[in-house]
């Protein structure tokens, strides 16, 4: 599995226990046919990457190139191969999971799920999700999607959000390509991001600033890749308006939910080929690799992502059932009824032992990640803790003091909210009168601003100032107020370590500017590379050249 998951970017290195991450996700439609051939290709599609996997010392037994159920393990027993097919009240599944032992990186596992269903819509439902078990040292790694989507992409027609995807870039330029792109980012119901890359001043159809090629393979069924023509970018700039184009060089990430007429510009950020050049240690390889990461991590974080399509145990369990139902209508003993029931116990045993690790996922890709898993692992265990209390409530504890500041965010917000420590030094001097205001404008930003940043959208961008008017909280840009001199040096904090950032956005309450007991002020900004909000100061007003 080296091969496929190597640049060391994701990880970070721990203390020696399971840790299970889910790294991508790949959600696909396929068109359908009168005799199934579409869903055999594609089954025998998977085999065939499995087999180069998990077959190179035991071959696959022939009833998995016959569509049937199997199990296999090769000679060193570190690679598990295994797949179960079940057709049942028109539907039709077949699932299967491939573990594939890390070729350099001792005690880890790279688990792929597989699933094809043919639910006689039209269409079959194509899906694949990788996750990465470690049990030793966590030596850092680049997330990826696993070959067997591109396999299955580049033998067929595949759609990803309704659109023909490919594991080349999209090529805009004409203006009915125009019109098509127009309607992919607009269409209410696109969960995968659409990277847009345009060309420089005087370039043709194949030079862009950073490799779209790159990208598209390496995001193939998980984001959408374009290179829109210098004429193109125009026609679409006249579609989206300027404030939403991308031209000369640059690139621009739309996410889910776009709509140019409510949507702010840094909900669909625009990275200009200057920037690009300069981006991180190696410019625009660097870039691309941002994007990826960004793609594959979007494609798995959310509530809601593992229902896209079932899980290989789903599907197990579904088979396990439909067999029991029908040994049962045959008449079988309760014996081996039993005996079915104590084989699932065992497999779902072993799901659970797995999920546990989940606890310990981490997404983190920066030098903050340390501290935000180990953040996240204490808001788990005060939450846990918690629950075996008597008593135990669900409803979020709103504190009426300062005592217990740091512990309280540790516990509820620090997954996605952030307190710099300048910050929690100004609460602790704080002679703010209402602390519990403090505390919801911190429940606020966890619950509604994040979600709006990460996801876009209308609803919640509503959802957002609906609650901010209930709590008679205001959020607006704090640059205005500042200057260029020794106050504006205030709204500077420096995050991560060594980089310099701007308290760019407050939250705001009162006007009594030099009375600290009634003038509330929450200073922060939204960091688009972890995709959370920085809290650099609070709860009092900065200085600014009016005051």
């Amino acid at each position: 599995m080296s091969q496929e998951v190597s640049s060391p970017l994701t990880g970070i290195v721990r203390p020696s226990k399971s840790v299970v991450r889910r790294i991508s996700q790949a959600v696909l439609r396929l068109s359908t046919d009168s005799d199934d051939t579409i869903f055999r290709n594609t089954r025998r599609i998977v085999l065939e990457w499995i087999s180069e996997k998990a077959g190179r010392d035991q071959p696959l037994p022939d009833e998995a190139w016959e569509g049937e159920s199997f199990t296999t393990r090769d000679r060193s027993d570190t690679q598990l191969a295994e797949a179960v097919s079940i057709k049942m009240e028109g539907i039709h599944y077949w699932g299967a999971r491939l573990d594939d032992a890390d070729d350099s990186v001792a005690r880890r596992i790279w688990p792929t799920e597989v699933a094809i269903e043919d639910a006689n819509d039209g269409y079959i439902l194509f899906g694949a999700r990788l996750k990465c078990v470690t049990h030793g040292k966590d030596v850092p790694f680049f997330p990826s999607i696993p070959n067997v989507v591109r396999n299955v992409i580049s033998a067929q027609i595949a759609r990803l959000d309704g659109h023909v995807t490919s594991v080349d870039p999209w090529r805009v330029d004409s203006e009915d390509k125009v019109d098509e792109l127009y309607s992919l980012l607009t269409n209410p119901n696109r969960r995968s991001e659409v990277f847009v890359f345009s060309l420089p001043n005087g370039s043709d159809i194949d030079t862009t600033v950073a490799s779209a090629e790159n990208v598209a393979k390496c995001t193939a069924g998980v984001a959408h890749t374009a290179i829109i023509s210098i004429e193109a970018s125009y026609m679409l700039s006249d579609r989206l308006g300027k404030e939403f184009s991308v031209y000369d060089g640059g690139v621009r990430t739309y996410r889910p939910g776009f709509d140019p007429d409510i949507d702010r510009l840094f909900d669909h950020p625009l990275a200009l080929s200057s920037r690009i050049v300069e981006w991180g240690d190696r410019g625009p390889s660097s870039f691309e690799k941002f994007l990826i990461s960004q793609a594959l991590r979007r494609s798995v974080s959310g509530p809601d992502t593992e229902r896209y399509f079932l899980s290989f145990g789903e599907i197990r369990h579904l088979s396990s059932e439909w067999n029991r139902r029908i040994q049962r209508d045959a008449g079988s003993t309760d014996k081996d009824l039993l005996a079915l029931a104590e084989e699932e116990i065992t497999k779902l045993t072993n799901e659970k032992k797995e999920l546990q690790g989940l606890l310990d996922m981490t997404e983190g890709e920066k030098d903050q990640a340390l501290q935000e898993v180990w953040s996240l692992r204490a808001r788990v265990e005060t939450l846990l803790e918690e629950l075996k209390k008597p008593g135990h409530s669900n409803d979020q504890k709103i504190p009426s003091d300062f005592e217990g500041f740091k512990k309280w965010c540790d516990a509820y917000i620090s997954d996605c909210v952030i307190i710099h420590p300048r910050a929690r030094r100004g609460v602790k001097k704080s002679s703010y009168e209402d602390p519990s205001l403090i505390y919801k404008a911190l429940l606020l930003l966890r619950d509604y601003y994040v979600p709006m940043r990460r996801e876009g959208g209308s609803e919640l961008k509503k959802a957002f100032e609906k609650e901010c008017s209930e709590l008679g909280i205001k959020e607006s840009p704090s640059g205005s107020e500042t200057s260029q001199g020794e106050e504006g040096k205030r709204y500077l904090i420096e995050y991560p370590s060594g980089r310099e950032r701007r308290l760019d956005r407050h939250l705001t309450k009162g006007t009594a500017h030099n009375d600290e007991r009634r003038c509330f002020r929450l200073y922060f900004f939204w960091d688009e590379e972890s995709e959370n909000v920085v809290v650099g100061w609070l709860p009092s007003h900065l200085p600014n050249k009016m005051t």
